[in-house]
């Protein structure tokens, strides 16, 4: 027996809603996703809600003493609680913060030897004391006090942890931080045209 009219409408009402709360939960497409804790002299120790991320790689050479050159993919990425501009990559991803409680942690994935910036992404550790590939090579949190940026580097020969990149697409990465910043991250990987 066929329902009733005003069961068929509260059916596809809730269907309706579901299907709004299921979007909004994963940021309608939007990069970003989990959060980030942070401890730096500008910031303080705290906790940062991911609004959104993005990562690009470009390519990195390598001369060894003998003179040898190599290549490995550097996948910059950039994560913020505030909506970054993404239209022209480091130009605009790199834009002075707009309020004095944004914040944006960026760090770079040196990826395995022979890759390229056209490599795609790949899932792994990246260590920060791994000699050249596969390596977390830096890490900055930028805030703003006072009208100004701050930008704090982790200084290269102190920075330990990892960042473990869990899935690795053509379009985006994913993984967990775990160094003097801690937490997860999903970042949309930007193309050049």
């Amino acid at each position: 027996m066929p329902l009733p009219i005003s069961i068929k409408r509260i059916t596809i009402g809730l269907f309706a809603f579901a299907l709004a709360c299921a979007l909004i939960a994963s940021g309608c497409g939007k990069s970003g996703g989990a959060g980030l804790h942070v401890k730096s002299a500008a910031t303080g120790e705290k906790d940062v809600a991911t609004k959104s991320s993005y990562a690009f790689a470009v390519t990195k050479t390598f001369t060894d003493a003998s003179g040898k050159m190599t290549t490995a993919s550097s996948y910059r990425t950039y994560v913020a609680n505030y909506d970054l501009d993404s239209a022209n990559f480091a130009l605009t991803l790199d834009k002075p913060l707009a309020s004095d409680d944004a914040v944006r942690v960026v760090f770079s994935l040196v990826g395995e030897e022979g890759t390229k910036e056209a490599s795609p992404p790949k899932a792994g550790t990246y260590s920060a004391k791994a000699d050249k590939y596969m390596k977390v090579e830096d890490v900055a949190i930028v805030s703003r006090k006072g009208g100004a940026d701050n930008r704090f580097f982790l200084d290269r020969s102190t920075l330990n942890g990892q960042v473990k990149v869990n899935t690795a697409t053509a379009d985006e990465i994913a993984g967990d931080i775990d160094n003097v910043i801690k937490g997860s991250f999903t970042a949309k990987v930007l193309k050049r045209k």
